[in-house]
């Protein structure tokens, strides 16, 4: 007895657990066997059974496929019943009377147009007959094929990035669906980037936030996209980027500022030091705690033109060598680089649309020069900081478009939104190649983003060219520019070409070398002319011209010029001999 008993006990568990489905749903419920993955245009079988729970007199269940059109052969078979229409898009089947508990075998055969890929929804259903409300549904999600990778349109391949990339493409496929993707970044830092759903045909974007980047150095990126159901698609092809992302700020920085925007992939930092009128109070402080984060670091000074800082013992004539003294006192600097606990790789010269006053270009060109060459001869190297694009072309309207710093390093302004996605090319400027000036060929750094407010401080973000900041800063010493040679030829229309050839006999670089006016005879040839960088034991010339009625061939004349360095004009003069 006790054995039957819980034979019984056993079978009405048995039951129970058969019913509590049916049950659950008053009318009854598919048991579906798909066929989740498939190739394109492969014919599949889907199979389900319907399982009712309640008595119907009639009732009408077939398949349907969303979206219809991805549909090239859709046929039924059924267990009970006869077909009662079909197209593409759905397919019904009918009978009657079924009692409860009755199953309904369905087997679907299903194939997909050959150019159809990617996640496709079939739905069993079942529906009193008139009526358009299913009363009992089970859709499914099927994967047909592997999506391909997205197209992307940033970053560019082999460009140098900031730390917080964008990366932005588009997915376009014959049929529109929903499509997530995922981004693959291999370098120092390794990331996997979840893209959420995005209709395919429009863009997406994913934005590393600025607080979340890459450590500086070489990287490769790849993406796939994945399906509505999850089958992931086929890798791109690895793209190549560099990845070099710095900091510049006036204000505060804590350091818990300083050591969450290094530990966000930011390598390197600008402190402001003079500001054109004054010193900037936070300059010393703020470079100490970025060199104890880790950043390399670096300072820079804001000329003025106008001679217009108020601060006590300020000259009337305020020089460039004047200036670059007040920024570096700023940052704690005392008679020699020794004195920094740091090693700083710049002192940079910074030209804005601010405290211009009323100078000609080249005077300002040579305040400038004498900016730099105080920071070369005190063992710093010089860097030009300023903006030349669109309504803003301070180089050339300032300069007079000069080309004498060509040889240092430009870093460029060109601030853009918070959205765009080229905003970090280094080569770019709005999605459109960087226009060059002043002689440079390329720039070493962009500052792309200002005033942001993160991490408890206001920052300004730029992408650099990672050999910029592979440099130790160089010895002190000085320059000595003399005339190395003068010659004198008479050209085809008997005008007097002459030659001087310049040296540098000092230990430095002599940066922004002119030619400057020069009299030969009674004649003049007026202006400066840019030779440019000397290096150390190096030469260049320039020429002047002069009109045949200066002196009659085979005789004497005595040419006259000025030399224009950082540390000031030079006057020559040496006789020579008209041909």
């Amino acid at each position: 007895m006790k054995s039957q008993s819980r034979r019984g006990i056993r079978a009405l568990i048995c039951l129970v657990a058969l019913l509590t489905p049916i049950l659950a749903t008053a009318q009854g419920f598919f048991e579906t066997t798909p066929t989740l993955e498939s190739n394109q245009g492969q014919l599949v079988t889907h199979s389900s059974i319907l399982f009712l729970s309640q008595t119907f007199q009639n009732l009408e269940y077939g398949t349907r496929v969303d979206p219809p059109s991805a549909a090239a052969f859709h046929r039924l078979e059924c267990s009970r019943g006869a077909s009662i229409s079909g197209n593409l898009g759905e397919v019904v089947w009918g009978g009657g009377p079924f009692p409860g508990l009755t199953r309904i075998g369905i087997r679907m055969r299903f194939r997909p147009v050959p150019d159809f890929v990617g996640a496709l929804k079939i739905t069993f259903f079942a529906r009193v007959p008139g009526s358009t409300t299913d009363v009992i549904t089970d859709t499914k999600i099927v994967s047909i094929g592997e999506l391909p990778p997205p197209s992307m349109f940033t970053p560019v391949p082999n460009e140098n990035l900031g730390a917080a990339p964008a990366f932005n493409g588009r997915l376009t496929t014959t049929f529109a669906q929903q499509t997530t993707f995922e981004v693959e970044v291999t370098g120092p830092t390794n990331k996997l980037i979840t893209v959420p759903a995005t209709n395919t045909g429009t863009n997406f974007t994913h934005y590393i936030p600025l607080d979340a980047g890459l450590q500086p150095g070489n990287y490769s990126w790849r993406v796939r996209s994945i399906d509505a159901r999850g089958r992931k698609g086929t890798w791109s092809n690895p793209v190549a980027n560099v990845i070099y992302g710095g900091i510049d700020m006036a204000g505060f920085g804590s350091q818990t500022f300083f050591n969450t925007l290094r530990a966000a992939g930011w390598a390197s930092f600008f402190q402001a030091a003079w500001g054109g009128r004054n010193i900037w109070p936070d300059a010393a402080g703020n470079l100490i705690r970025a060199n104890n984060a880790g950043y390399k670091v670096a300072a820079y000074a804001f000329l003025n033109f106008d001679n217009g800082s108020t601060i006590a013992g300020a000259p009337a004539n305020q020089t460039g060598a004047w200036q670059v003294d007040q920024g570096l006192r700023a940052i704690g600097y005392v008679n020699n680089k020794a004195s920094l606990p740091y090693d700083l790789k710049y002192f940079m010269i910074d030209l804005e649309n601010r405290f211009q006053g009323t100078m000609a270009p080249q005077d300002r060109v040579q305040r400038i020069a004498e900016a730099v060459q105080r920071v070369r001869n005190l063992g710093f190297w010089p860097m030009i900081y300023t903006r030349n694009e669109g309504f803003n072309q301070w180089w050339n309207d300032y300069t007079g478009s000069s080309a004498d710093f060509r040889e240092m390093y430009l870093w460029d302004s060109k601030p853009e939104t918070a959205t765009a996605v080229y905003k970090d090319h280094l080569l770019l400027n709005v999605g459109v190649p960087w226009v060059r000036y002043g002689g440079w060929e390329d720039r070493g750094g962009k500052q792309y983003l200002l005033d942001v407010s993160i991490a408890g401080g206001r920052v300004d973000f730029n992408v650099w060219n990672p050999a910029v900041w592979n440099v130790q800063s160089p010895n002190p010493g000085s320059i000595n520019i003399t005339p190395a040679n003068v010659t004198v030829v008479r050209e085809a229309d008997n005008s007097y070409k002459a030659t001087v050839t310049l040296r540098n006999t000092g230990n430095v670089e002599a940066y922004a070398i002119r030619l400057g006016d020069a009299t030969l005879g009674t004649q003049s040839d007026l202006g400066r002319q840019t030779l440019g960088m000397i290096t150390p034991n190096g030469s260049r010339a320039g020429n002047y011209t002069f009109p045949s009625n200066t002196g009659a061939p085979g005789t004497s004349a005595f040419l006259q010029f000025t030399v224009w360095t950082g540390n000031g004009p030079q006057n020559h003069g040496v006789w020579v001999n008209l041909p």
